[in-house]
């Protein structure tokens, strides 16, 4: 059985998923799309690459990733990293610490349990975010 999830959105409501109308939908996945694109655009490479690593060490380590570890293992200013991490969680797309201090959702995973479990091509499990 094949099913086409392709722009269909639901939401929930008191225990119940409604499917959105497409004109709804349609329009909210486009608004989305394109403020994740202005945000990944705005990237600089040192901002990329500590994202990109925050991901990789996430999905091996399963524990919250600090900027310490960060600083330490790219060889960056602690200083640098801070300010680097401060921006990707503001932009709401990359990062997310629930604590303040580790690491732990990083666009695309988590280490909550968020239903959804995935598994790298490497054998690494995670949940997706």
């Amino acid at each position: 059985m094949e099913i086409d999830l392709k722009h269909k959105m639901y939401m929930g409501f008191q225990g119940f998923m409604m499917r959105l109308p497409p004109l709804l939908s349609d329009k909210g996945a486009r608004k989305g799309e394109k403020g994740a694109k202005a945000n990944a655009n705005s990237l600089s490479k040192e901002e990329r690459r500590v994202h990109h690593f925050i991901v990789m060490k996430m999905a091996v380590v399963q524990d919250p990733i600090t900027a310490e570890m960060i600083a330490s293992e790219l060889g960056m200013s602690n200083d640098l990293v801070v300010e680097i991490v401060n921006k990707l969680e503001n932009l709401k797309t990359f990062i997310y610490r629930s604590d303040g201090k580790g690491i732990n959702w990083a666009y695309p995973l988590s280490l909550e349990d968020t239903g959804f479990r995935m598994t790298a091509s490497s054998g690494e499990q995670f949940f997706a975010a």
